[in-house]
């Protein structure tokens, strides 16, 4: 139970909690952990949403597989993240895409009664759900606005500037590589690489594998909406 409550209280669900009152909480509901290797599928498209998702370790990441065999990366999901918090009061309540285990992970599970007891018997708790469900709804719009782009070029300068802002350093650190983020984007990875070193060229940023800096936001701004 202790090892338990030390990696809950990183996850954002439990952000706020004591360790006795994260121990009160599991004692109250009925929960399970399941541990997923990499590559395994956590829930395919079409399945029914029965549980609250914590993960607990590792990385999942969605994604909207086709026939061909491409995918198309939707999210990705780390440690002290959840999955699943709308989808489980949605009507619909099916998946709309593949969840997969990205590494080997743990996923504790807590089902839609138990997630309304606890939101009930415990206001920080609710609080943090109704702050995960307004960041969702914020991520959806920045995604919406990104397929509303119509070149690769903004597409890959609305990305910088989301993390600028994200990050809140003009020196962003990139988390994915850059394969991942060109499938985040729907853009050929060649494409994505072409774009930074234009950019580069056009003294508005600077690169490595690891790090974006960004010499001139004020261009980059304007070329979003050229």
């Amino acid at each position: 139970m202790e090892e338990i409550i030390k990696t809950i209280k990183k996850n954002q669900l439990f952000i706020g909690l004591s360790d006795e009152s994260i121990k009160n909480v599991l004692k109250e509901i009925k929960y399970y952990i399941k541990t997923y290797s990499k590559g395994e599928i956590i829930a395919n498209e079409d399945d029914e949403c029965r549980s609250l998702s914590l993960v607990l370790a590792g990385t999942v990441e969605i994604q909207r597989l086709y026939s061909n065999g491409k995918y198309i990366v939707l999210s990705r999901i780390f440690e002290g993240d959840v999955f699943g918090e709308a989808l489980v009061f949605s009507k619909s309540k099916t998946y709309p895409a593949t969840v997969i285990a990205l590494s080997e992970c743990k996923v504790l599970f807590i089902n839609k009664s138990d997630v309304l007891k606890i939101c009930s018997n415990e206001e920080k708790i609710l609080e943090n759900f109704v702050s995960l469900l307004s960041d969702k709804v914020f991520i959806l719009n920045s995604k919406i606005n990104s397929i509303s782009l119509k070149s690769i070029r903004q597409k890959v300068i609305n990305y910088i500037l989301n993390e600028v802002k994200k990050q809140k350093d003009n020196s962003i650190i990139l988390k994915n590589t850059k394969e991942e983020i060109a499938a985040l984007l729907g853009i050929p990875r060649p494409s994505l690489s072409r774009e930074l070193i234009n950019l580069r060229d056009m003294n508005y940023i600077e690169f490595n594998r690891k790090k974006i800096t960004i010499l001139d936001i004020e261009s980059l701004e304007e070329e979003l909406f050229n």
